[in-house]
């Protein structure tokens, strides 16, 4: 073998196993990211994933069946917050409204939103992942999530507050 190709081994030798050397501590001390919401003292939050989310029953001004997530503050209190909806398949949340400026945005799966009074007066939008809807405080919408369901993310600054166009459509009026 010429001397060359003895140093080319030596040397692919060599290199292979220094990169195995530093690469194998480094996996061994990579943590898997946490799946726990953090909050640190200076309020940051943070979350890491979808797996992070805590969802928990709706209040009974929604649909039964409708899942809730407070990502961020407190929607009792005055202040900015962030929350998830998780509706399922076909839900509907009828003509309703708000008492702040609500933005909404579409996580996973479709919905029909509706703008207006009642449905059959109302404009009608298909909206799928990534759709965002701005509705300033007291404009009348409603809400029918698609065949898979949906997972919608809502912003705004409380207290929060729902009030449906028919006080009959209200789920805490008709026992859910």
């Amino acid at each position: 073998m010429p001397p060359g190709n003895i140093f080319k081994k030596h040397f692919v030798r060599s290199a292979l196993l220094l990169c195995t050397t530093l690469a194998v501590p480094s996996l061994a001390h990579s943590a898997p990211a946490p799946t726990e919401p953090m909050q640190n003292q200076s309020g940051v939050t943070i979350i890491h994933g979808s797996d992070a989310v805590k969802w928990q029953p709706a209040p009974p001004m929604f649909p039964h069946g409708t899942k809730l997530a407070v990502l961020t503050g407190d929607t009792s209190k005055p202040g900015p917050f962030t929350l998830r909806v998780m509706m399922p398949a076909g839900s509907f949340i009828p003509p309703h409204t708000h008492n702040l400026d609500e933005m909404l945005t579409v996580i996973s799966g479709t919905i029909q939103h509706y703008v207006g009074q009642s449905l059959a007066t109302t404009q009608q939008r298909p909206l799928g992942p990534g759709g965002f809807v701005h509705l300033p405080v007291n404009v009348p919408h409603a809400i029918k999530a698609g065949s898979q369901g949906a997972v919608l993310q809502v912003s705004g600054t409380g207290p929060f507050s729902m009030t449906y166009v028919n006080p009959q459509d209200d789920p805490r009026n008709t026992g859910r």
